[in-house]
């Protein structure tokens, strides 16, 4: 095992303290506060990773840390108890805490809409829906974490989604994969967006960003108007509007790199363009809401209704599954023990 650039043995490691001072997992529950229930899992590497998944929330990630930097969004809601069966119309911006990494779908992205008599809130159920039959496993090789979320309805479908999170014991690597079932006999159209979120104080003017090859279009005429500067951070402004970009990679292996070299910290995020075929950015330089989403995706995020519309055809056959994923690495720029 690596510490500090110098291997170790498990004897070595016994010799001189217990392992999970080191690296490993643990339950946590929330007590205080409008989380007060939400259940995590807190896990940590001895490269200097930290993270806490959330149990209570497709095991998502809400807060995450490299060699002491925080790199995750949190918005000024937190963690706040929210319906999980129908979320309120329009109560998106009340209810969502960010963290740096939220699922959204898995039968919409995008905005509030209705389809054939069913509304669809913002961004779907699953990033508000708890796990079930969350496990850990901890060695001295990896931590894995795996659980399922299901999506249903009586009459309707029945979507389960398995997520396994791998992460080296000492290195500083996230890899999501998530496999979703369709336990019907009916084909069901998947809606699926990683939004994987970055704060301050990563998220700073010393922040370069390196996307693919690959055209860029603004969601709106704003962001078009924009479009040299779309890779440009800078300080928060007051009450500056958010934007969005969209990303065509030209390559099936796709790589966003985000390098603050003032910190000495770089995230790398790698995924295959043929599960998830479109890139978005999210740039929100907002005072107070300062933050930037990478966001692999099935679609273009309009909301189902309009997807469909526009010919939309990612579906889980019937008793079928499609796979799902990402990974993201954290480096030290500097390369010193400090």
């Amino acid at each position: 095992m690596d510490i500090f650039n110098q291997e170790y043995s498990r004897e070595d490691i016994l010799r001189r303290c217990n392992p999970s001072a080191l690296f490993g997992a643990r339950r946590v529950e929330l007590t205080d506060g409008r989380g007060a229930g939400h259940k995590l899992i807190e896990v940590k590497t001895t490269a200097g990773l930290r993270a806490s998944f959330i149990e209570s929330r497709c095991l998502d990630i809400l807060d995450l840390e490299y060699r002491g930097v925080n790199l995750g969004f949190l918005s000024k809601n937190g963690m706040i108890e929210s319906p999980i069966a129908n979320p309120e119309i329009n109560s998106f911006t009340k209810y969502c805490a960010g963290g740096f990494l939220f699922t959204c779908g898995l039968r919409n992205t995008g905005g509030n809409c209705e389809v054939d008599g069913e509304f669809f809130p913002i961004h779907g159920h699953i990033g508000l829906t708890p796990a079930e039959s969350a496990s850990i496993d901890v060695n001295d090789k990896e931590i894995v974490i795996t659980g399922k979320v299901r999506e249903t309805a009586l009459f309707g479908h029945c979507l389960e989604m398995e997520r396994k999170i791998t992460i080296p014991s000492d290195g500083a690597k996230i890899t999501v994969r998530d496999t979703v079932h369709n336990l019907t006999p009916e084909a069901e159209h998947v809606l699926l967006l990683y939004h994987i979120n970055f704060g301050f104080p990563f998220l700073s003017e010393d922040l370069e960003l390196k996307f693919p090859k690959g055209e860029v279009k603004g969601r709106t005429e704003l962001a078009q108007s924009a479009i040299s500067e779309h890779a440009k951070i800078t300080p928060p402004i007051d009450e500056e509007p958010e934007v969005v970009y969209f990303h065509s990679p030209e390559e099936k292996d796709v790589s966003v790199n985000l390098s603050n070299a003032r910190l000495g910290v770089e995230a790398i995020i790698n995924y295959d363009a043929s599960e998830l075929p479109v890139l978005a950015q999210w740039k929100c330089m907002r005072s107070g809401d300062y933050a930037l989403g990478i966001e692999p995706g099935t679609s273009f995020i309009r909301g189902r209704k309009e997807e469909l519309e526009n010919g939309y055809d990612i579906a889980v056959p019937p008793f079928g599954k499609l796979e799902f994923g990402f990974t993201v690495e954290f480096n030290n720029l500097k390369g010193d023990i400090e």
